[in-house]
């Protein structure tokens, strides 16, 4: 084994699960500030993480949301409404895999980064601070040309 996959095999990620629609997602529990019950209505910064992924399909349901304060480096908010939450577990970095060179583009694109199959389901990994710096983006741009469909 390579210096490289010991260090792999030795580096380990907490990573807060939770589900939307029947999919099993994971964020590093580091990004995470606090955890919030969703009490309806609308907050500065609030957003639906069905959005923020660009999810297009039919109407989603959330049967126990709750909301994530994500850690910014600034003191601009950013919370995003999460369905079923679950647990906290820790995972060994070796074990994450990257998408499949195909899909990696749109993936990192909408804030996923990798894949973790752990207690034989699938967890797609989400980095929050990525989206947010995409939305950002986003906004400037729009805000820039007055063009909100990028």
């Amino acid at each position: 084994m390579s210096d490289a996959e010991n260090t792999l095999d030795s580096l380990e990620l907490d990573l807060l699960l939770f589900s939307v629609e029947g999919v099993s997602f994971g964020v590093d529990a580091e990004q995470v500030e606090g955890i919030l019950s969703w009490q309806g209505g609308g907050a500065d910064g609030l957003a639906w993480f069905h959005r923020e992924l660009g999810y297009a399909g039919d109407t989603i349901t959330y049967r126990a949301p709750s909301v994530l304060k994500i850690r910014t480096e600034d003191a601009r908010n950013y919370l995003v409404i999460i369905d079923m939450l679950q647990d906290v577990t820790r995972v060994v970095a070796g074990d994450i895999h990257p998408f499949p060179s195909l899909v990696e583009p749109y993936a990192l694109h909408k804030g996923m980064w990798g894949i973790v199959v752990k207690d034989g389901r699938m967890i797609l990994l989400v980095d929050f601070q990525r989206l947010m710096r995409e939305r950002m983006t986003v906004d400037t741009h729009a805000e820039m040309t007055g063009d909100d469909n990028i």
